[in-house]
């Protein structure tokens, strides 16, 4: 049961809510009622009781409670039925602690106005602040009978009820009330909130769903219930879609389990629902949900169903006002969801279609550049990318392309054509290229140069790595540069494993802390490469024969997080997260290893 000065404070809250409400509309009212010819004995009194209503909340505003008490009371006195007067003594009298006060004005507008929805609900909420069940229960029942076919007093004693944790009698009260207005959607949203409130959510679908009707009227007012609701509705999402989408069924609930599809996250379900949707529709309606479709995914980062619903719209014939943005955006999808060959038909369609001197034309030629590159077309992006720099010789994408296209060479073992592409060039990227060159070729202080120029221009992967090759030279010698621009020639080359075997044998005549942080590359190289059993080689000697090196706790750590994928490997993989936390306390990887161990603990215990 909801502790009582909690409650106190909710219901003031609330009483404060209705009352500006009620407040509002009363001087409205009385302000029109003024405007319209009438007696002028009749006018001054209504101007009276006005001016007397905000000399009340004029007194509690500066928070003289006592004076606005008293004021109220006199204005009810004269009228009973001011909602005004009496929804401000309700706020004032709940602060202070005084509900008990505020029943013989209540039961006075009760008299007055027997069907007097804010009447009866403020008996209500009067006994339930006085914790007084039998109260509750008389002011209940006689609303109810007051109203027997109007929903008003069944929702707000029901609300009562939960808000004192009482769900039984809740659901009670929602369930006479059903049977009482006889229709079979009465009350669902309140139904379908005491179900999710008690855990139920299969239920509460189920009536969210029928205040949704064919209509889909009521889908905002579910849709808002689901984004209070802590999870977001996660887990019950999927039993709303499939009660909107069970037959009979109609378009708008249709798009309303689209919508609540996409707001969850789930591109699959919600590609499904398009696709069936879509199908059935006539093309000026297919057309208009589509592009809901698209915009919403879109919106809410799902790149694949918006991809799907942009295509589909490109399919109909779209007005040509339109079609140039959707081919765009479907090329630029494309990229995003991975269809590389539907993305160099967009672009290089749209480049046909645009203006020379345009920037989209630009930018939609070195994309097209820069897919040639990835797919391995060489020769055609190094032709394409020497056009480029003639028509756009001051393009901003220009160093950009050169590291696709250098990088690709470099990968391919093609250094010469590589280096004359960046020679002269500005830019991150050029000069990465370069620095990955020298180092091939052993030039390690020019190399390690252009990296440490490039590396902080640079951004994701391609910083990652430059910033990797640049720490990793600042710790070798010539010699370990030399190894290191050794093992790159090779990777250029397709030998993988030669690379990392060259690391793991050459670096053992190093000194430690260089060839610690060798080892440490070659294990990082071998797992780039799918070569597992190298890299658990490399971390094994940082363990085994430099365990004081820097590197040790990560060798650690990734090692046995190999290990407990192999049934036979948790218990070493146990030993050596405790090494990790006993030898290397101060580690940033420590809390880690806790975690790990903690894991690997109660594998170990069930499994015993």
């Amino acid at each position: 049961m909801m502790a009582r000065s909690s409650y106190h404070l909710a219901t003031a809250v609330s009483a404060l809510a209705l009352s500006v409400s009620v407040a509002t509309g009363a001087l409205a009212q009385g302000t029109r009622s003024a405007q319209a010819p009438k007696p002028q004995s009749a006018s001054a009194a209504i101007d009276a009781a006005l001016a007397d209503l905000r000399t009340a909340m004029e007194l509690e505003q500066r928070g003289d409670l006592a004076a606005a008490d008293t004021a109220l009371r006199r204005i009810l006195d004269k009228d009973p039925q001011s909602l005004s007067a009496i929804i401000s003594l309700e706020r004032i009298l709940a602060v202070e602690g005084r509900t008990e006060e505020l029943l013989p004005y209540v039961d006075r507008l009760i008299d007055e106005d027997p069907d007097s929805p804010i009447g009866n609900q403020m008996r209500v909420r009067a006994y339930s602040m006085l914790d007084s069940i039998a109260g509750i229960e008389r002011a209940a029942e006689w609303w109810i009978r007051a109203a027997p076919d109007v929903e008003t007093p069944y929702r707000e004693v029901a609300r009562v009820w939960q808000q004192r944790g009482d769900y039984q009698r809740a659901l009670e009260v929602l369930q006479l009330g059903r049977e009482r207005v006889r229709r079979d959607d009465a009350l669902a949203l309140e139904l379908g909130d005491l179900y999710a409130a008690i855990g139920d959510g299969e239920r509460a679908v189920r009536e969210w769903e029928r205040a949704i009707d064919e209509d889909g009227q009521g889908f905002l007012l579910v849709q808002r219930r689901l984004a209070q609701m802590p999870d977001g509705g996660a887990a019950v999402v999927r039993y709303l879609i499939r009660s909107l989408m069970e037959p009979p069924t109609s378009p708008e609930r249709v798009r309303a389990a689209t919508q609540v599809a996409i707001d969850a996250g789930l591109a699959d379900e919600g590609l499904r629902i398009a696709r069936e949707a879509a199908a059935s529709m006539e093309p000026k309606a297919r057309r208009s949900y589509l592009l809901e479709v698209a915009r919403r995914a879109d919106g809410s980062r799902l790149p694949t169903l918006a991809y799907w619903a942009y295509g589909e719209l490109l399919s109909l014939d779209a007005p040509e006002e339109q079609l140039l943005a959707l081919r765009t955006r479907v090329a630029e999808l494309a990229l995003i969801v991975g269809d590389t060959a539907r993305a160099v038909r967009e672009y290089a369609s749209l480049e046909g279609e645009l203006d020379a001197s345009s920037p989209e034309r630009r930018q939609s030629l070195a994309i097209r550049i820069e897919l040639a590159a990835r797919a391995g077309d060489l020769d055609a992006a190094v032709a394409q990318l020497d056009s480029f720099r003639v028509e756009y010789p001051d393009a901003i994408e220009t160093d950009a392309l050169v590291g696709a296209v250098g990088g690709a060479l470099v990968d391919s073992g093609r250094l010469d054509e590589a280096q004359l592409l960046a020679a002269g060039a500005r830019g991150p990227h050029a000069a990465r290229v370069r620095g990955r060159v020298l180092l091939i070729r052993g030039d390690i202080e020019r190399a390690r140069n252009e990296l440490m120029n490039a590396a902080p221009a640079l951004s994701g992967a391609d910083a990652t790595e430059t910033i990797a090759l640049v720490t990793l030279l600042r710790r070798t010698s010539p010699v370990g540069g030399r190894l290191v621009g050794q093992a790159l020639a090779l990777l250029t080359e397709g030998e993988r494993g030669a690379a990392v075997e060259l690391l793991l044998n050459e670096s053992r005549a190093l000194a430690a802390r260089e060839r610690a942080a060798l080892l440490d590359f070659a294990a990082s190289t071998a797992q780039r490469a799918d070569l597992p059993a190298l890299a658990e080689q490399a971390w094994r000697q940082i363990i085994d024969e430099l365990p004081r090196s820097q590197e040790a706790p990560g060798a650690m750590l990734a090692l046995a997080r190999t290990l407990t994928r192999q049934p036979e490997g948790l218990a070493e993989a146990q030993v050596l997260a405790e090494r990790l936390i006993l030898e290397h306390p101060r580690s940033a990887l420590a809390p880690q290893a806790r975690q790990l161990l903690d894991q690997l603990n109660a594998r170990l215990s069930s499994s015993q």
